[in-house]
């Protein structure tokens, strides 16, 4: 079964770049199968490999023929049901739907929804329009449209500015029901925002906190970041605390085995039917199955079959990293688990010409216990090796102390998966046992994150593959007016000049930036708006900040004055604008200060508070206007100094004009790169003013087009523009 699906397997990630490659590759495993078998296998192998190319062709063309009917203008009410919990916050919600009635009945779309949040099996109604999937506009940035269309998502609907219609049927709300009391069940009687209770409930359910990255990279860096997905390993784990039970009650083999299979299948319902868990969970049926009917279980043979099964009921399954990690380190475990127990018998060997009937209790403890270690070193040490591959492709991280850290974790999980699942027992029936339970279970939690925080320090431990070697400026392309560019040594030293807002940060700049390998220790802060400012503590909590420049000592943003007040308290040396004329930059640069707001002037909007610095960058000038409007570009003028510069950066004011004539004749730039946010109508870029500066010879660089843009400079000492969206381009000649 493993040859077989590991034949479809390839013609399928063929098909993905050629049909008629993956064609040939199915005549090929036809091939194959009569070389190492005979014409039986052959033709099995081919007729496998053919049929699940043909279902994987047939879905997709489907799928994008139903996105084509989707995208052309029509009105009127859309419903459909939803497929997964609603998920969002105030009154807005996302989830995916599949559509009900019309011409394109049974797509499935993303559904941006507003009012209140449907539960998976609720009919929702609204009107609104379909849209094209989204894509990256940032390098590093998570792709959310190829993610959606993996799970055979066509389009995105955006329901209108009124409330849609939420109608929930008995069966619905009652599983409903069962998933929010089983979530309260497992941290009932601890604070629910507390470290402890999140990470109860993301190894539990995997319920991942969105807002604690601090603790996401202690488990990311330590190699254990898994434990926070319900997958295999959890499912095994809840598999084993019910077979101990029942095995204790004296429960027969077989019967035990029946009990475990709705167990084991509700469990993964209860946690989101996840694609690994689902694996595991149908794993598990065929292996303890053999049990049933008395048959000898294989491992690499149950895996063939479920990822047969996979393969022909959503070849889409095979490009998720999760399903690729999941069925590629039981792989590694089943196939290399001999190798490794080499390296670790010497752990488990008996005493030498000793029988083992005449070693004393404690010595066959000990050596009960060796031999334990030894199998789990094997365990982790294979599944180290099958998934550093892909975790290296597929997140350019490599964790050589994941052989440590999951020997200290994985333990802790158990104990911690035993006492939830004993917290759900007796919640119904006793809840003040249940919330004492959980409270016990706090600390194997707290120790959970101790480990991989102390894991995640240890020297060597983790290391990032994907680190440039090239200096870079990256202006990114973010929504609603936000900001934020980093300016990359190509080494360990970069400067982020404005955050983004706190969504953006958090969604968009953190993990583009931990996906290129860049770990900034600077800022440079423009002016006190919220949507350049990061949120701040998530900043410094995310990155190495040591230094921030501020452009004001003082303003009555919130955020902003985290960055005055906490930032010196986190040990960042900040410097105000004032105080200083030019800061050495990485890669040799210096950043002049033009222009500096006057800090007496607090009442004063954000945006007329702006610092506009120029980027000196091996002879070529580079300046940061922002926000500011003409009334900032006047006083720059009056002081009749040098502002000349080959690139401006440039932002929108929200009411007043932006890179005027006059200023714009004064600095004489080649090129503009200018944000353009369809929403607020505030922060479009009008397209007269666009036309405009292109007539007079400038180059514009149109972020609703050209996405995110890198400058860099060449051996020859060129400046080049590339966008990353449309792979727009310019060069301008070292002068």
């Amino acid at each position: 079964m493993l040859a077989a699906a590991l034949a479809m397997a390839a013609c399928i990630a063929l098909a993905d770049h050629s049909i008629a490659a993956a064609c040939l590759a199915a005549l090929g495993c036809g091939g194959l199968g009569v070389w190492f078998g005979n014409w039986r296998r052959g033709l099995v192998w081919a007729l496998c490999s053919g049929l699940a190319l043909g279902i994987f062709t047939y879905r997709n063309a489907r799928r994008d023929a139903a996105a084509a009917g989707l995208l052309e203008p029509a009105g009127g009410l859309v419903e459909g049901r939803a497929l997964k919990d609603g998920k969002g916050d105030n009154g807005t919600w996302v989830a995916t739907v599949r559509l009900r009635g019309g011409p394109h009945a049974g797509t499935k779309v993303w559904w941006e929804g507003r009012g209140e949040a449907p539960v998976a099996g609720s009919v929702v109604r609204a009107r609104g329009n379909f849209q094209q999937l989204p894509v990256p506009r940032n390098p590093g940035e998570f792709d959310q449209g190829g993610w959606l269309l993996r799970q055979g998502v066509a389009a995105v609907f955006r329901s209108g500015s009124s409330h849609g219609e939420v109608e929930t049927s008995r069966m619905a709300a009652w599983g409903a029901r069962v998933r929010l009391g089983f979530r309260s069940a497992v941290t009932a009687g601890l604070d629910d925002d507390s470290e402890a209770a999140m990470v109860i409930r993301a190894v539990v359910i995997g319920d991942v906190p969105p807002d604690a990255d601090e603790l996401i990279a202690a488990f990311r860096n330590s190699g254990t970041l898994h434990i926070f997905s319900v997958s295999g390993t959890h499912v095994a784990m809840v598999a084993s605390i019910l077979w101990m039970l029942l095995r204790t009650a004296g429960v027969p083999r077989r019967w035990a085995v029946l009990a475990l299979l709705p167990a084991i299948f509700g469990y993964t319902w209860i946690s989101g039917n996840s694609p690994p868990a689902l694996r595991s969970a149908w794993m598990a049926s065929v292996f303890l199955g053999a049990f049933v009917f008395r048959r000898r279980p294989d491992l690499l043979n149950s895996l063939g079959l479920v990822a047969f099964v996979m393969l022909l009921w959503d070849g889409n399954l095979l490009f998720q990293p999760g399903v690729q990690l999941s069925y590629g380190v039981v792989a590694a475990i089943a196939l290399g688990s001999g190798w490794a127990t080499r390296y670790f018998a010497w752990i488990a060997q008996p005493p030498l010409y000793v029988p083992t009937s005449f070693l004393s209790r404690w010595q066959q403890l000990w050596l009960k216990g060796r031999r334990h270690l030894a199998q789990s070193l094997t365990v982790s040490l294979a599944a180290l090796v099958g998934s550093t591959p892909l975790t290296a492709f597929h997140f350019g991280l490599v964790t050589p102390i994941a052989l440590l850290a999951n020997l200290v974790l994985l333990p802790l999980v158990f104990v911690l998966l035993a006492a939830s699942m004993l917290a759900v027992a007796l919640y119904p029936i006793a809840p003040g046992t249940a919330c004492l339970v959980n409270r016990a279970n706090a600390l194997v939690a707290n120790a959970c994150s101790a480990s991989a925080t102390a894991m995640s320090a240890v020297p060597g431990g983790h290391f990032n593959i994907r680190h440039s070697s090239q200096p870079s400026l990256l202006v990114y392309a973010l929504d609603r007016g936000a900001a934020a560019a980093c300016f990359s040594a190509g080494s360990d030293a970069a400067v982020l000049f404005d955050c983004a807002d706190r969504y953006g940060f958090k969604r968009r700049l953190m993990p583009s930036l931990r996906q290129l390998g860049i770990a900034p220790d600077a800022v440079v802060l423009s002016h006190p708006d919220g949507q350049h400012l990061g949120g701040g503590a998530q900043v410094w909590a995310a990155f190495p900040i040591r230094q921030a420049l501020l452009p004001v000592a003082r303003a009555r943003s919130a955020t902003y004055q985290a960055w005055a007040n906490d930032a010196p308290k986190a040990g960042i040396h900040t410097v105000v604008a004032t105080a200083t004329a030019t800061l050495p930059m990485p890669d040799g640069a210096s950043l002049e200060i033009l222009c500096a707001p006057d800090p007496a002037n607090t009442t004063s909007r954000a945006d007329d508070r702006v610092a506009i610095y120029r980027l000196h960058w091996r002879g070529w000038k580079i300046l940061f206007t922002s926000d500011a409007g003409m009334g900032t570009e006047m006083k720059l003028l009056a002081t009749a100094r040098d502002l000349s510069a080959d690139v401006i950066i440039a932002g929108r004011h929200q009411s007043d004009l932006s890179l005027c004539d006059a200023f714009l004749a004064k600095v004489q730039p080649a090129a503009i790169i200018a944000s353009n946010s369809e929403f607020p109508a505030e922060e479009r870029l009008p397209a007269e003013q666009a036309a405009f500066w292109r007539a007079s010879g400038i180059r514009v660089f149109d972020q609703a087009q050209s996405g995110a843009v890198t400058l860099s400079i060449d051996p020859a000492g060129d400046l080049l523009l590339d966008g990353f969206v449309d792979h727009s381009n310019l060069r301008l000649k070292h002068h």
